[in-house]
Formats: C-alpha cells, sequence, structure tokens
C-alpha cells in the first residue's frame, strides 16, 4: 500500500545493533514456553482434574539479592533474565513473614517508579496474588491485638510495613484491578485497624492515614457520596458523546474552590483530574454537537484538521513493518478510489495543514454525524513524504461500536485541545501515590512556612550560603535589590514564587541560580528547568550555556543551531546503557506483533456479535498499553544519555511525560519559568517525592493557563495556575520592581492599575528614539469595521493596510531590519491577512508576525499592534482581559505603535479607559501615525 519509511527517532541504530540473536533467543523462549504449557494441558487432561504444574519458587536468599538491585536495574532484571516468572505464585498460603515483606518491599520499589505501560501490569498481577494479600490482612489483624508483641521493638520496622501494605493496595485499588475477593480482604483490613485494641500500633501517624484512606473508601460517608469520581481515561466513552447530543444548554462541571488546603491528599488529586478532564472534554464536546448540528466540516480547515472520505488501512507488511508504521489513515481515499492513479497527492495547502500535526494528537473518526460509532486513535509518525501521498501513521487508543474498522468510509477531525500532555498528567495523577505525594505540604495542606531544603545539609561546608565567604560573593553579583532579596531567599527555602512584572529581570535571576547551585551544590544535578514554550525555553538555554554545556534539551527540535548540539538526539553516548534493555525493547515488539496479528484475525472473522466485539477492544487494550511500554523504554534509553547532565530543559508538554525519568535520576531542584502559564496539573508530573526544591517564576498579571472554548471556566478557581493559586492564598512571594526592557513611558501605561510599583531602571532613559518618527509610542484611533471570516475568527482589512504602511516605513524609510519590527495581533485570522499582505513586498515578507499570546517572554525593539476589534455592538471579546492588555503593551523596547478603536475598548475596559487617558496627557492618540516624512 505505502512503502515504509526509515525510523528516525534517536535510539534506533543501538536497538537495531543484536537484534537477529535477540530475537533468536527470544523465539526459541517462546516456542519453550508453548510446548510446556501444551504438555501441562495434555497433562491436565489426562488426569481429569489434575493441577497444571506451578512454576518453582525463587529463594529468599535470591529475593534478597534482588532488593538490592537499584530500582531501574531491579525492574529490567526482573522483566528480561529471571525464571521463573516473578509475578507468579511466588508467595503461598504457609510462606513466612521474612519472606512476604522481602517480596512486598520489592514489588513497592517496582510501582514506584510508575513506569507506562509496565505499571498498570504489575499492579494486576500483584492483585491477582491472593495469598499475599491474605498475609496482608493476617498481619494488620495480628498488630491490632494487644498480644501480638514480636515486631513492636522496631517501630520504624511496622510503619514501613504498613506503608507498603497501603502503597499496593490503594495503588491496586485505584487502578481498578483489585477483584471482589481482594475488596472483600481490603475491607477486613479496614474493619481491624477500626477496632483496633493495640495503642501502641493505633497510634502511629502511617496507621491513622491508612485507616482514614480505608474509611473514605468504604464509610458511608455523604461527603464522600457526593464527591465527583474521576473517569478511568481522559478520552470520553461513547455513551458521553451521545449524551453531549441530547443536553441543552451549557455543561455542568465540578470546580474546586480556590482553596490553599484541601481535606486529603486524595480530594485533591481527584480535583485536579476531574478539571483537566473538564478542559479537555468540553471543547470537545462543543466540536461534536456543532457537527451533529450542521453535519459539516465546512469552516474547519485549515485552522483544525478535518476531512470526509478518510479510511483506516492496514500496512499490508505489518508482520515486518515498525510498530510505529502498521496502521495509516489514507486522506485521499475516495481519489484513489475514482481513479486508476495510485500516486494521488496532497494539494500543497492540504499538505501544509497536515504538516502542522504533532505526534500525540488525537484524531476522532465516526462514520455519521449522529456519531453512532467512534474511532479514537493517536498521531504517532508524521513522515513528510508520507503525507504528501496522503497518509497518517496512527495508533488506536480505543474504538467504540464499530468492529472492523477497515474499509469504511469515515469522517475524521482532531479534537481541539492536545491530547498528549493532558493523557500524561491524567495518567500521572490516576497512579500517584498519596502516601508520599511532592510537596504536599504546600500544595495540599496549606502550609505557609517553608523549610531548608534539605541538601543544604550536604553541602559543603554545610549549609554554604550562610558562611561568610558566600555573603561576601553575594555582595557582588549583578543583581539589584528586589532581585538580590528574592535571590537569597531561595537559595534558604525549598518552596518559592517569584513575581517578575515584564522586563524585571526573572530570566537573568534564574540563571544566576543555576550558576550558583551548580557551583556550589553540583551533587544537586541535574538542575530541571521547565517553560511554557519553545522560544522561551531556546532563548533560556542560549543565556544559560555561556556558564554550562552540560545541558539536555527534551522536545521539539530547537530553530536555533547555536543550541542544536543539546538536544538529546545528538548525544550517542551509549556505553552506560543497560543491555537488559535492548532484550525488553524486543520482547515488547514482539508483544505488540503478537496482540496485533490476533486483532486483524479477529477484524477478519468479526460476526457483529457482543463477545466478537469485546474480544476486539480487550485487544486493542493490549496492543495500547504495549506501546505505552514501548514508548516508556525509550524514555528510559534516554535516561541512561543524561544521567551526567547538569540541566534537564524542556516544555510543559515534554515534562508531562518524563516523570518516571525524574524519578530514575532522583531530581531534587524544579525550576518553572512562565509559570504563571502553566496549568496546576501540569505542574505535578515534573515533581517526585525525591525533589527538595521548587523555584516559581512567573507574573500573573500577564497570561493565565490556556483554558480554550470553556465558558464559565474563565472565572473558575482551577483556571488560575498553582503560582497565583498561592499567591491568593497568602503565600510569601518576592517581587521584582525594576523594569530594563522598556521606555519608561510604555511602563506607565501599566501603573497603577495593573502593577502598584515598577520602576525603571536609568538604562531605559537613554534608549534611541524611533527613527523618522515625531513620537515612539502612538495609538492610530479608528472605527473601520471587523470582518469575521469564520466562527469566531476576526480580521480587519483596515489595520491590514495600516500594519504594512508603518512596516514598509519602517523598514524601508528608516531602515531597521526585518528582525528588529514585530507585528503582534491577538487573532490568528489576522496574523494570515498581515503575513499574506506583507509577502507581497519581498523586502518585509521576513518581518515576524504572530499572536499577542505567541510572544509573551520575549520582546522586540519596535512593536506594531493590532487590536482588530470594531463593531457597533461594543463586543471587544477577551480584549477586556488584563492580562492580554499587559502582555500586549509590554513587549517593546524603543518603539510602540498601536491601532484599535479607543471608543469601544474605553466604553467596555477600564483598564484600556485609564490607557486612554494617559495617551492623551502625551498627546499619542489621534487619526494617523506621527511620521516625520514619507517617502
Amino acid at each position: 500500500m505505502v512503502e515504509l519509511f526509515g525510523e528516525d527517532y534517536d535510539c534506533w541504530e543501538w536497538f537495531q545493533a543484536d537484534k537477529e540473536k535477540i530475537l533468536r533467543s527470544l523465539t526459541r523462549k517462546n516456542a519453550n514456553e508453548r510446548h510446556q504449557a501444551q504438555g501441562q494441558r495434555r497433562y491436565c487432561n489426562y488426569w481429569n482434574r489434575a493441577k497444571a504444574v506451578v512454576p518453582s519458587k525463587i529463594p529468599t536468599d535470591v529475593l534478597q539479592e534482588i532488593l538490592n538491585l537499584q530500582p531501574l536495574g531491579m525492574f529490567l532484571y526482573l522483566a528480561t533474565e529471571i525464571e521463573p516468572n516473578f509475578f507468579i505464585d511466588q508467595i503461598g498460603a504457609n510462606d513466612n513473614i521474612d519472606r512476604v515483606l522481602i517480596y512486598t518491599r520489592i514489588l513497592v520499589t517496582l510501582c514506584e517508579l510508575e513506569l507506562p505501560g509496565f505499571h498498570n501490569d504489575m499492579l494486576s498481577k500483584f492483585a491477582a496474588c491472593t495469598p499475599l494479600i491474605e498475609h496482608y490482612e493476617e498481619l494488620v489483624r495480628k498488630l491490632c491485638t494487644k498480644s501480638f508483641r514480636t515486631m513492636w521493638t522496631d517501630m520504624n520496622r511496622v510503619d514501613s510495613i504498613i506503608s507498603n501494605m497501603q502503597t499496593l493496595l490503594m495503588q491496586a485499588q485505584r487502578a481498578d484491578v483489585l477483584d471482589e475477593n481482594g475488596m472483600d480482604i481490603l475491607f477486613k483490613i479496614w474493619t481491624n485497624l477500626k477496632n483496633n485494641n493495640n495503642p501502641i500500633i493505633e497510634e502511629r501517624p502511617i496507621c491513622r492515614e491508612f485507616l482514614k484512606r480505608l474509611h473514605d473508601l468504604f464509610a458511608v460517608d455523604l461527603d464522600v457520596l457526593s464527591a465527583p469520581n474521576p473517569a478511568a481515561e481522559v478520552y470520553p466513552s461513547l455513551e458521553e458523546v451521545k449524551q453531549w447530543l441530547t443536553q441543552n444548554g451549557e455543561p455542568s462541571f465540578h470546580a474546586a474552590k480556590l482553596t490553599m488546603s484541601y481535606t486529603s491528599t486524595t480530594q485533591y488529586i481527584n480535583s485536579q483530574r476531574l478539571f483537566l478532564r473538564q478542559q479537555f472534554l468540553l471543547p470537545f464536546r462543543e466540536l461534536v454537537r456543532r457537527l451533529h448540528r450542521k453535519r459539516s466540516l465546512q469552516n474547519m480547515m485549515p485552522l483544525q484538521i478535518a476531512l470526509e472520505g478518510v479510511q483506516i488501512k492496514l500496512n499490508d507488511h505489518f508482520s515486518n513493518a515498525h510498530n510505529s508504521k502498521l496502521l495509516f489513515v489514507d486522506i485521499l481515499a475516495m481519489q484513489r478510489k475514482s481513479t486508476s492513479n495510485q500516486d494521488v497527492q496532497c494539494e500543497k495547502s492540504l499538505e501544509e495543514a497536515l504538516l502542522r500535526l504533532k505526534n500525540g494528537t488525537l484524531l476522532c473518526f465516526t462514520t455519521s454525524y449522529d456519531f453512532n460509532n467512534l474511532i479514537l486513535a493517536i498521531v504517532v509518525n508524521t513522515d513528510p513524504k508520507q503525507l504528501r501521498q496522503g497518509y497518517i501513521t496512527i495508533a488506536i487508543v480505543r474504538q467504540f461500536d464499530i468492529g472492523n474498522i477497515y474499509g469504511k468510509c469515515l469522517i475524521m477531525f482532531e479534537t481541539p485541545v492536545y491530547f498528549e500532555p493532558y493523557q500524561k498528567a491524567y495518567r500521572y495523577l490516576t497512579n500517584s501515590n498519596v502516601i508520599n505525594f511532592p510537596m504536599s505540604d504546600y500544595i495540599v495542606h496549606g502550609l505557609t512556612r517553608t523549610k531548608s531544603p534539605a541538601y543544604l545539609n550536604h553541602t559543603q561546608p554545610p549549609k554554604v550560603y550562610e558562611s561568610q565567604k558566600f555573603i561576601n560573593k553575594l555582595r557582588k553579583m549583578p543583581l539589584n535589590l528586589s532581585q538580590h532579596e528574592a535571590f537569597q531567599r531561595v537559595l534558604n527555602t525549598n518552596f518559592n514564587l517569584i513575581q517578575g512584572p515584564p522586563g524585571t529581570g526573572k530570566t537573568h535571576l534564574s540563571l544566576q541560580l543555576i550558576k550558583t547551585i551548580l557551583e556550589h551544590a553540583k551533587f544537586c544535578a541535574p538542575i530541571v528547568v521547565v517553560t511554557y514554550t519553545n522560544d522561551s525555553l531556546d532563548k533560556f538555554l542560549m543565556k544559560l550555556s555561556t556558564f554550562t554545556s552540560s545541558i539536555v534539551r527534551f522536545g521539539s527540535q530547537s530553530r536555533l543551531p547555536e543550541i542544536a548540539k543539546f538536544n538529546y538526539r545528538a548525544d550517542t553516548n551509549t556505553h552506560m546503557i543497560n543491555p537488559r534493555l535492548k532484550r525488553l525493547y524486543w520482547m515488547v515488539n514482539l508483544e505488540i506483533k503478537e496482540h496485533f496479528q490476533r486483532l486483524q484475525t479477529l477484524y477478519a472473522a468479526f460476526n457483529d456479535t457482543d463477545k466478537a466485539y469485546s474480544d476486539i477492544l480487550a485487544t486493542q487494550r493490549l496492543i495500547w498499553n504495549a506501546q505505552e511500554k514501548l514508548n516508556c523504554i525509550r524514555m528510559i534509553f534516554q535516561h541512561y544519555l543524561i544521567i551526567k547532565k547538569n540541566v534537564l530543559a524542556m516544555t510543559t508538554t515534554c515534562a508531562a511525560r518524563m516523570n518516571f525519568v525524574f524519578r530514575f535520576l532522583k531530581t531534587r531542584i524544579v525550576i518553572f519559568e512562565e509559570a504563571a502559564e502553566i496549568l496546576e496539573a501540569h505542574i505535578l508530573p515534573c515533581l517526585t517525592p525525591y525533589t527538595e526544591q521548587v523555584i516559581l517564576i512567573g507574573d500573573h498579571m500577564q497570561l493565565k493557563p490556556y483554558i480554550s472554548y470553556i465558558k464559565g471556566l474563565k472565572s473558575s478557581s482551577q483556571s488560575h495556575s498553582l503560582f497565583e493559586r498561592l499567591i491568593r492564598s497568602n503565600f510569601h512571594v518576592n517581587v521584582l520592581n525594576i523594569q530594563y526592557r522598556m521606555r519608561n513611558t510604555f511602563a506607565e501605561l501599566l501603573c497603577p492599575l495593573i502593577y502598584q510599583k515598577l520602576m525603571s531602571h536609568d538604562s531605559v532613559y537613554n534608549f534611541p528614539s524611533v527613527r523618522n518618527m515625531r513620537l515612539n509610542l502612538y495609538f492610530l484611533q479608528h472605527q473601520e469595521p471587523e470582518t469575521q471570516i469564520l466562527d469566531g475568527f476576526l480580521c480587519n482589512e483596515f489595520e491590514t493596510k495600516k500594519v504594512a504602511e508603518i512596516v514598509h516605513h519602517l523598514v524601508e524609510v528608516s531602515g531597521y531590519k526585518n528582525k528588529e519590527v514585530v507585528v503582534l495581533t491577538p487573532y490568528t485570522m489576522q496574523v494570515e491577512s498581515i503575513k499574506k499582505k506583507l509577502s507581497k513586498n519581498p523586502n518585509l515578507k521576513e518581518v515576524f508576525v504572530t499572536t499577542v499570546d505567541s510572544f509573551q517572554g520575549l520582546e522586540a525593539d519596535i512593536i506594531v499592534l493590532s487590536l482588530v476589534r470594531s463593531n457597533t455592538n461594543g463586543n471587544i471579546g477577551f480584549l477586556s482581559e488584563q492580562n492580554r492588555i499587559c502582555v500586549a503593551m509590554s513587549r517593546a523596547r524603543f518603539g510602540l505603535f498601536i491601532m484599535g478603536n479607543m471608543k469601544i475598548l474605553a466604553q467596555k475596559s477600564t483598564t484600556w479607559r485609564d490607557i486612554h487617558i494617559k495617551l492623551k496627557l502625551q498627546n499619542a492618540i489621534g487619526g494617523d501615525f506621527p511620521y516625520k516624512n514619507i517617502k
């Protein structure tokens, strides 16, 4: 059907080495296992009721040796080397307590890794080991009696036992893998703890915590029963989709109040999961309802991929293909069907739209606008050559009410919200261990009194930042007073908030912090740095690279060649990688192929029965889980490459899937740049039980977390970031108050309505004036109407012409370089309109045009700002939001030229009204730009 394209990901060559040898070994092993299984079945049949041979147990002393391994080494050893199967029949009813506890500690070590794809498998196998869970119930029963004294002499050991039991049992319960018998045993444990007759055990904090969690699970408590229970997955079921089509009005949703503390970690996690799912589903819901109502995809392309007449096709060579090339969406299926020419290719506009698809995007397929069925699939590969031919590589996530997926004419559209970070963050929260939830004192329980970072006790000399030598050095650092205060507090505090208004040196402060930590506490490396956007990340790394080259950048390739060498794919040092990882990789590949082969058989034999359909769904889930394992293995591979690096840098999208890498490396310090833009639920996966210091740097007066489409959630507390939630709950924040970026006249527009105190550094008073302009700040007032191109997509043709006019003047008359002038506008369609206009002039087509939101954290010498909104009904949309006004007005250094309808802006917004007054006082508003001379 389509040629196989070469694999381009980072670890391909390493895994290819020794492939044939490993596959031969695995093939022999699988054949032997099948032969033994057949022999056991024959034995059972012959002796009628005889039981199958039970695998031999691993000796207890060997279990102890396994326990002494490093967690990741332990996992790889157990997953690839050990015989018999570690998770089957290793604990029996007659085993002694020492064996039970050693085995339990191994299981807890593995589960605390929370390896995607493998985690639920391990929990399922644990839940199936009834004798082990019965041992727990017996142990709790004995501990809760006065007569049981065997273990009282070592209460730390008792605490460890209860903690380990709680971890395994509660994670299994949350993962919904405990069967009825397992839940019965858990109920008995709760009963024993409730009726505890041993005061020594009863007073242990870990025992009280376990009892509370079990009480929340089993007690008939109205508050607990009324609390919404998050669904297992972030994506919807078909039943939910059908309900959307019958609902009237706005959807109801549960959103926690803005609060500093929660009654329990479980309540906090469930609250975050609910909101995360709602943020993903509500725009999805609105799109489905719109499609159902209009029965058309018209006006959706190219802003969103949406096509009719596509088909899902099997790679005919799937048995030999790589696992990322098993299924394709044929975008041009109908065109191929209507012509004998199989070399049909996408039109240029379609190809460009498809190239914007990210891996991890969720695509939806259905046979009709009534949504009688649904297929959910993620994009796994967007090879340009493949896209040109009209093929997208996908992996099925779930399918609902559809049997054989092939050969059907399908409607396809992408979800409005990018799936991968939401799915990863949701999965992290679902699997989180509430016992040692990171930084829970501040995030969950509302404490405002911070502590010193634990690592300070290990610096040389101890608490090095308190030494006179360091204090003398601190005085010479290039920091102003507010930066100095923030810097000193951060070094000595384990949880920090720093608010930096525009141009106040947030990045400069971050760089000084990293430099100081690496100089005085290098054993804390790697330091994790997380930003919201790729552009901000690249800008940060350019500056960071001036004093350290030990950096790894994760995520999409950098656009800056100067830092391309830091991309994780550039590291080819593979000698540190555990060779067992290679064997596990090919084991999982075979697992996927085996499941996928079975799925094709089920599709071919599908007879529209419930049994056939359930078999397909079960096999589909096995494939999806195995693909998660493959992604996990790639992340383990990367972990080995970065183990000696000083700084790990990434965006929040990438960080959502990196949590278990942070666990492997036991990262102690996490710095969040642009923290006020990051949803709270996307902060959490960056933290681990090993996190000792969190530094949140941002400005909640600029952009908030992006909550698209969702009416009613803008005012919800959970549209705030963790950064803003803590500030509004009176957590201490250091505020930077001296700005170095912009002319004082620009800064004055923001004070005091947005910032109470924002002083300008002396250097800004020496900025050069804009050439051939009488004023450096000007607002061109007009009342020319806006135009609505699509639903909610606006542009203003008058402003497009005026933008082209002033850009021409600045570049071709005044001699500014293209990179010195940036055009900003709040609306995507206006960006496209301006780009199209400027592209007609070869000298202007390189001028950067983008949305205000995309330019957060960045700056330019001259900003031309097109506000677009101008209508008779006084609707200014999100131009009324103070945060967006703040960003738009604070990007320029030397010159700021704005155009818009100030009449309706000032009518609808007190912030614009205040800006209008200040512009009039400066004589900086009128009907045309203040050109000195126009040729």
